[in-house]
C-alpha cells in the first residue's frame, strides 16, 4: 500500500518539474500539429460527403433503399476506421516527440549531471556527445571542464587563453549541423503524417467512386461523371493538408530550436568569462525555465570550485 502511494506521489512530481513540462509541451506541439491537420482533413471530407448526400436527395437517389443504407454505412465505417489509425499514429508521434525533446535538453542535462557529480569527485569523467549535440556547447564545455580539472589539480585558478575560434563569438550561433539533424527528425514525422493523410484521402475517394458505380442505376452516367470529377476536390484537400503540415512543422522546428539556442550561448559565454578570470560569472537565463535546473547545478559547481580554490589559497 505504501509503495503504491509513493509511486503515485513520484509520478505526480515527475510532471511538475520544468524539464517534464517542456517535454510534454514539445510532444503536444508536434503531435498536435498532425492531429489538427488530420481532423481538418476529415472535416473537409465530411463536407464533401454531406454535399453528396444533398445531391443524392435532390435527384431522388435516396429513394433507392440499397443506396441509402450503403451510403451511410460507408460514411460510418470509413470515419471510424480512419479515426483509429489517426489515434494510433498520434500516440506514436507523442512518444517520438518526447525523445526529440530529450535530444534538445541532452547537452544541458549532461552538464548538470556532471557538475553534480564533479563537486565531490573532481576526477569524474565528462563525456559530451560531440556527434549529435550543439557543436559550440559540447566542444567548449569539454575544453572548459578540462581547464577546471587542471586548475583543481594545480590548486589554483589562473586566467586561460581562449582559442580564436571561440573568442570571436559574441552572440548566439546558428548550429547548422545540429539544426539539420533536428529538421531531419521533424521531416520524418511530417512525412509519416502526410502518408497517413494521403492514404486517408485516397482511400475515401476510391471507396466513394466504387460505391457510386455499384449502387447507381445504369442510366446514371452523368452522376458517375460527377463523382469521378470529384478527384480534383480530393486532390486539393490532399495538397492543402500537406502544405499546412510543411508550414506548421517548419515553424515548429525554428520555434523549438529557439527554446535552446539562446541558452547555449548563455552557458558558453559564462564558461568563457570564467576562464578569462571573471570568477563571479554565472549562468543567468531569462525565459528558459526548462533549462534552469541544469544552470543551477552548473552555478553550484562554479561556487564549489571557487570555495575550494579560496580554501587552498588560505591554507
Amino acid at each position: 500500500m505504501f509503495n503504491k502511494l509513493k509511486h503515485k506521489i513520484n509520478a505526480k512530481k515527475l510532471f511538475q518539474g520544468e524539464e517534464a513540462r517542456f517535454l510534454l509541451a514539445t510532444s503536444f506541439k508536434i503531435s498536435g500539429v498532425y492531429l489538427f491537420t488530420a481532423l481538418f482533413v476529415i472535416y473537409l471530407i465530411w463536407l464533401v460527403l454531406a454535399i453528396n448526400n444533398v445531391f443524392f436527395e435532390a435527384n431522388g437517389f435516396m429513394d433507392i433503399p440499397d443506396l441509402r443504407s450503403a451510403y451511410f454505412d460507408f460514411i460510418t465505417s470509413r470515419l471510424m476506421q480512419n479515426f483509429i489509425y489517426i489515434c494510433i499514429l498520434f500516440v506514436i508521434l507523442f512518444f517520438l516527440s518526447l525523445y526529440l525533446g530529450k535530444i534538445l535538453l541532452r547537452p544541458f542535462k549532461t552538464i548538470g549531471e556532471y557538475c553534480d557529480s564533479a563537486i565531490e569527485n573532481k576526477n569524474e569523467h565528462y563525456n559530451p556527445d560531440i556527434f549529435s549535440d550543439f557543436k559550440l556547447l559540447t566542444r567548449f564545455s569539454d575544453f572548459f571542464f578540462r581547464y577546471i580539472l587542471e586548475s583543481r589539480n594545480n590548486k589554483k585558478l589562473s586566467p586561460n587563453t581562449i582559442p580564436p575560434t571561440f573568442s570571436k563569438i559574441h552572440g548566439p550561433v546558428f548550429d547548422k549541423v545540429f539544426f539539420f539533424h533536428f529538421v531531419l527528425f521533424i521531416s520524418i514525422i511530417a512525412i509519416s503524417s502526410s502518408i497517413l493523410i494521403v492514404s486517408l484521402t485516397t482511400d475515401t475517394y476510391d471507396s466513394l467512386i466504387e460505391l457510386a458505380l455499384k449502387t447507381l442505376p445504369k442510366n446514371g452516367k452523368e452522376i458517375a461523371y460527377f463523382f469521378k470529377n470529384q478527384k480534383y476536390i480530393f486532390d486539393s484537400i490532399l495538397w492543402y493538408s500537406i502544405t499546412l503540415l510543411i508550414l506548421f512543422y517548419s515553424f515548429l522546428a525554428f520555434h523549438l530550436y529557439s527554446k535552446v539556442s539562446g541558452a547555449v550561448f548563455g552557458f558558453f559565454s559564462t564558461m568563457r568569462s570564467f576562464m578569462k578570470g571573471n570568477l563571479k560569472a554565472r549562468v543567468h537565463l531569462v525565459g528558459y525555465p526548462h533549462i534552469r535546473p541544469f544552470s543551477r547545478s552548473f552555478n553550484k559547481y562554479l561556487d564549489s570550485v571557487c570555495r575550494e580554490m579560496e580554501n587552498e589559497r588560505k591554507s
